[in-house]
């Protein structure tokens, strides 16, 4: 089973990029559910950045028009790059909620920890 079309592997680039940096937060001296957060929250915004990025050079909105030869139709193409039958400008909003919610509920027991 196929699971990307076109150039849907560069939103796994994009999310082990963002995982990365995130996990070079680590290695901070902070508390661990602060750390934590942090790093879901640099991995989100890294993620989703890049994936922007991605999308923005390297996947076309034009409409591409080709003609039929035994038709004589006019045929209109468009890149439709996805992951997992998601289209790759979509897992922009993705990264940045998911890894957003998970930093929030990091803070979130960091916060409660603390009372």
């Amino acid at each position: 089973m196929l699971v990307w079309k076109g150039k849907g592997l560069l939103v796994l680039v994009a999310g082990f990029l963002g995982i990365f940096v995130g996990a070079m937060f680590e290695s901070l001296n902070l508390p661990n559910a602060l750390q934590s957060s942090l790093m879901w929250l640099v991995a989100g915004t890294v993620s989703a950045g890049v994936n922007y990025l991605f999308c923005r050079f390297f996947i076309s909105t034009e409409k591409r028009i080709y003609i039929d030869e035994q038709t004589g139709q006019r045929v209109e193409v468009i890149d439709n790059s996805s992951l997992f039958f998601i289209r790759n400008r979509i897992w922009t909003y993705i990264f940045g909620i998911l890894f957003g919610v998970l930093g929030v509920l990091g803070l979130g027991s960091y916060v409660i920890s603390l009372f």
